[in-house]
Parts: structure tokens; sequence; C-alpha cells
């Protein structure tokens, strides 16, 4: 009787780890949306499809595109802003709330803001190899306006599904 119990805990322990190497080269994972910094389009709990940045490294990144990246040793979850070489202009104002612009459109929104009041502005251009990256629900987003831009080869997914 315990050596049928021990074949069975062997041949569970090998299934489990089976399925756990099969899932490692798996091109898709899971991405369970935590916190509300991707809302309204991610609530925190929705799961989340996305390839795997290994299996689509040649595929360029595209502005608007949502990935999975890591950080400061967190993993989160962000929408691609600009690309490298773009400019990205910041007016900080004074009550905290901040406003992002493509170059190509800052006269335009630095007129709102002198109608708003005092501004920092912050311009500079997106690195060769790195992604400015952006929540949706900017109020409560710890992103690329907090720690710049991140290097691409810190994306571990792209999300392919729950749009």
């Amino acid at each position: 009787m315990a050596n049928g119990r021990i074949k069975r805990i062997h041949l569970l322990a090998a299934s489990g780890i089976l399925l756990i190497g099969i899932a490692a080269f798996l091109p898709w994972q899971f991405i369970l949306v935590s916190g509300e910094s991707m809302s309204p389009t991610y609530h925190s709990g929705r799961l989340l499809v996305g390839w795997r940045q290994m299996f689509c490294h040649n595929k360029p990144f595209r502005r608007g595109e949502v990935v999975l990246f890591r950080h400061d040793g967190e993993t989160l979850l962000k929408r691609i802003y600009a690309l490298p070489g773009d400019e990205v202009v910041i007016f900080r104002l004074d009550e905290g709330f901040n406003l992002l612009v493509q170059a190509g459109e800052y006269l335009r929104y630095y007129r709102l803001v002198e109608e708003i009041g005092p501004a920092r502005i912050d311009r500079f251009d997106v690195p060769e190899g790195q992604l400015f990256l952006l929540g949706d629900a900017p109020q409560v987003s710890l992103d690329s306006r907090s720690f710049g831009p991140v290097p691409q080869s810190t994306v571990i997914a792209r999300v392919i599904t729950g749009d």
C-alpha cells in the first residue's frame, strides 16, 4: 500500500515538473492585472493573454501597444506612449497634473498650459532601444513620467487579448 502511494506521489511530481517545463516554452502567457493603473481599460483581477517577447522580438513595437515589463524588481503592465527617437514634452503643473505631448503638438498644448497656470516643462528624446510607457489611469499610475523610459529588453510580453 505504501509502495503504491509513493508511486502516485512520484507520478504527480513528474507530471507537475513536465507541465512547468512545457509552460516555460509556450509562446504565450497569462497575465493577471494587479492594481488600477490601467483602468478603465483593464481592472484589477482581469486575466489577459500576451505573447512572450522572446517569440516576437523581431516584431517592432507600436505606439498604443500594451506590454508587461520588469522595473526595479516589479512586473508592471503599461501602454507604449513613445518609441525611440520620439520627442516627449511633459508639462508638470503645481496641482500635480502632468500633460504629455508629442513634439508636433507642443505649441498648442503650451498655450493651453499657459492659461491653466505655472508649469515646469521637461522635454527629451526617447533613447534608442527604450520605450516611454504610461498607465491608462495617470492619476494613480507609476510609469515613465516618474522613472523615465525603460529598455526594450525589460519587456516580458505583449498583450494580445483583453481590449
